[in-house]
């Protein structure tokens, strides 16, 4: 593992040297390596801040933990507790995922690195890290026959396993363009693909994808595979799937269908089928397979909630989800997905402050039905 090694420092006044900070090089390699500080007093405090923006360099996230440097006076996140901060406890990636949104956006930051800093004494030390992989370590192509696909492999030779990339009711293709090379670092032949496009960003439009969130096909997966299997660098034998929110609505609708996934992480997820929405007519399902609009439960009050939307309130949409299982019991049992059907490897992540749908409920009865069936390889990461 490569290391960061940064001398400079910023002196705020103390006689005390600066501590040297080491940070890992890339955050998005395989198992990144922890903070570390050295040359500190022994027995002090040593505070460690992370500093990042999101994607869009709209908003700045900070991470921050306090630490006690041993007699070396030494502080490694890999072995040390963290007293107080975003996290506490011993956690070696602590200071990045905890990172919470601050209102004050870092001016200074670029998209990409997450600024580093530590302080003991009133002295302070700076480094940068990069959040995102090195270009130069990946290969990456649009020239794909599925619109605004991304397509991004390692550089190194063989053929790689397979992760398809599906995000959420944002569409279009931010997520796959932030999140294929992610996956591609960590040795994965990844194809972020599109199925949806809103026009929510006039930059982001793609044309040849349906508009509304109707009746989207699944089956289209099949056609996917088939691509993947004239890739020299692709093992079309080893295929997972990735999907957030709608996104995982999709992975686990294909993997309960599709005896050729081999595994699925289904980011706050759903254990029904889900209307859709967007188009005039009567109501139908968000997806379709075969060309038929599968079985899908029913929204309740989502007309009150746009009306919010409409005069800049924010809607809540986990009542209208929550409102809909209530009013429409008799449709659960048609419109579940059957993710009992799926023997591959199945991680659940889901969060129980979800404001958008009860992921966390939902996750719960994706276990049950799995565990009702023997198939125990089940692992679900909630919060609340």
């Amino acid at each position: 593992m490569r290391f960061v090694l940064i001398l400079s420092c910023l002196f705020a006044g103390a006689a005390h040297a600066a501590p040297r900070l080491i940070v890992p090089a890339d955050l998005s390699v395989p198992a990144p390596s922890p903070v570390i500080v050295y040359d500190a007093t022994p027995g002090v405090a040593v505070t460690i801040t992370t500093e990042r923006l999101n994607r869009d360099g709209t908003k700045a996230y900070v991470g921050r933990a306090e630490f006690i440097a041993d007699r070396m006076g030494r502080v490694d996140t890999g072995t040390a507790a963290a007293r107080s901060g975003t996290y506490t406890g011993v956690d070696p990636l602590g200071l990045f995922w905890s990172a919470a949104e601050t209102p004050s956006i870092g001016k200074d930051l670029v998209r990409g690195e997450v600024r580093v800093t530590a302080t003991a004494e009133a002295t302070t030390t700076t480094a940068l890290t990069r959040s995102a992989p090195d270009p130069a370590t990946l290969l990456s192509s649009r020239d794909t026959p599925f619109f605004g696909a991304v397509w991004v492999r390692p550089r190194s030779a063989g053929r790689h396993p397979v992760v398809i990339v599906l995000g959420g009711s944002e569409g279009g293709s931010s997520t796959a363009r932030e999140c294929a090379p992610l996956f591609a670092a960590r040795g994965y032949a990844t194809l972020g693909l599109p199925y949806y496009d809103p026009g929510y960003d006039p930059t982001d439009r793609i044309e040849g994808l349906p508009h509304t969130f109707t009746d989207i096909p699944v089956d289209r997966l099949a056609q996917v595979r088939a691509w993947l299997a004239t890739q020299p660098d692709a093992d079309a034998s080893s295929i997972a799937l990735w999907g957030v929110s709608k996104g995982a609505e999709f992975a686990l609708i294909a993997a309960s269908r599709f005896d050729w996934i081999r595994a699925v992480v289904a980011v706050v997820p759903t254990d029904v089928v889900w209307e859709g929405w967007g188009a005039s007519g009567p109501p139908t399902a968000s997806f379709s397979f075969d060309a038929k609009p599968l079985a899908f439960q029913p929204y309740a009050g989502m007309d009150a909630q746009l009306a919010k939307a409409a005069k800049g309130e924010v809607m809540d949409l986990r009542r209208v989800h929550l409102a809909g299982r209530a009013a429409y019991p008799d449709r659960l049992a048609a419109a579940r997905i059957p993710i009992e059907r799926f023997h591959g490897a199945l991680l659940l992540v889901a969060g129980g402050a979800d404001q958008i749908w009860p992921s966390a409920e939902m996750a719960v009865n994706i276990v049950a039905a799995r565990r009702s069936v023997g198939a125990d390889r089940v692992d679900h990461r909630g919060e609340s």
